[in-house]
């Protein structure tokens, strides 16, 4: 039988990609009591189309789960990546302001986010590589 996926730590690991990438506004919300759609939400803002779009790759090609749907245009405001169990915003300050999806989950509860040390970031990458060359 397959592993269960702790989606609480791949949304924290999610919000930590995002903050290596200088994304602002990092949030993560913990929905499981008022959503049936999803655990946790990751919102983050971008402050430019090539920003978001940065922020959407670091965040797809580094996460070790597999991505159920993703959402992202040419001329991106908003880009989003849906891993079932949590679903990570990446949005333009202009269109996260205008949204103001944070005020739509007023109930949920905010995860706290405390950063990597840098020696632990450059330990995982150099275990992502050695994965990658087996």
């Amino acid at each position: 039988m397959g592993q269960k996926i702790n989606f609480r730590k791949m949304a924290k690991l999610s919000a930590e990609l995002l903050k290596e990438k200088k994304g602002r506004g990092i949030i993560i919300l913990d929905v499981r009591k008022i959503s049936d759609f999803t655990d946790y939400l990751v919102i983050a803002s971008g402050t430019s189309d090539t920003h978001i779009k940065t922020l959407f790759s670091e965040v797809e090609e580094n996460l070790p789960i597999l991505l159920y749907k993703k959402e992202i245009k040419n001329k991106t405001k908003w880009a989003v990546l849906d891993y079932g169990g949590f679903v990570v915003h990446i949005m333009h300050s202009d269109s996260r302001k205008f949204y103001n999806i944070e005020s739509n989950w007023g109930m949920a509860k905010k995860v706290i986010v405390k950063p990597r040390s840098a020696r632990k970031r450059t330990r995982r990458k150099t275990e992502r590589i050695r994965e990658l060359e087996n």
